[in-house]
């Protein structure tokens, strides 16, 4: 169990800078689950136009982790993938429509479809699916104190009922405290439902049912569900 670990936070970052271009030993838990089950399209699209716009593939995208991202970024027509965890950047050689490499080092990407035909996740080294996200995980979101207050509340592992965690909210964001040992962790947001610790390395992500939070995950598949 990942859950507020102090031996947790150091790990995850050291996963997180071996996760891209290079590393032969690959955590198995980084990896995505397979492309049919994220509702990706794994082989891209034949019928798609011979050239698609660079500015299609721009963004921030998300590591299976939840806690490390890359960016992609069109520079005078070229495009380049910088982690956000040291700042390393990569120039990219376009192969064909959807596909990459990196110049010099020729690790692969490869931009995929959803089925709406949008491009949403992006596939490094041939295996690691990262999702495209609509924030920038840099920047310290504002909410309000209605949006922050309505993630208050008592959560419980799904795995374990007897681990619970109480979540409020602060001017700036939220503090969890674990009720089995009465440590706190304070958490910014990144968008209305996504929330980093200080220094970057704890993510949860809140799911919102009718405008409520029904549970929070902590890293990757910690699920806390709100009591009722």
């Amino acid at each position: 169990m990942n859950s507020f670990k102090s031996a947790i936070a150091p790990k995850i970052r050291r996963v997180i800078g071996s996760i891209l271009f290079g590393s032969a030993s690959l955590a198995t838990n980084c990896f995505a689950q397979t492309p049919a089950r994220a509702g990706v399209i794994a082989q891209g699209d034949s019928q798609q136009s011979k050239t698609v716009p660079l500015e299609k593939f721009s963004g921030y995208y998300q590591f299976p982790s939840k806690a490390g991202f890359i960016q992609f970024e069109l520079k005078d027509n070229t495009l380049f993938a910088k982690q956000l965890w040291d700042n390393k950047e990569y120039q990219l050689i376009q192969i064909d429509e959807t596909n990459f490499e990196s110049k010099g080092e020729g690790h692969k990407v490869e931009f995929l479809k959803d089925n709406s035909g949008q491009f949403t996740h992006a596939k490094l080294l041939g295996r690691i699916i990262t999702v495209k996200v609509g924030f920038d995980p840099k920047i310290i979101k504002q909410l309000s104190a209605a949006q922050l207050k309505r993630l208050e509340g008592t959560y419980i592992l799904k795995d374990d009922s007897n681990l619970k965690l109480d979540i409020l909210s602060s001017g700036t964001g939220l503090t969890i405290k674990q009720l089995w040992d009465n440590k706190e962790v304070a958490f910014t947001p990144r968008s209305e439902t996504f929330f980093l610790n200080d220094d970057g390395t704890f993510p949860l992500t809140f799911l919102l049912s009718d405008g409520e939070a029904v549970q929070v995950t902590c890293f990757k598949d910690d699920i806390w569900l709100k009591a009722k």
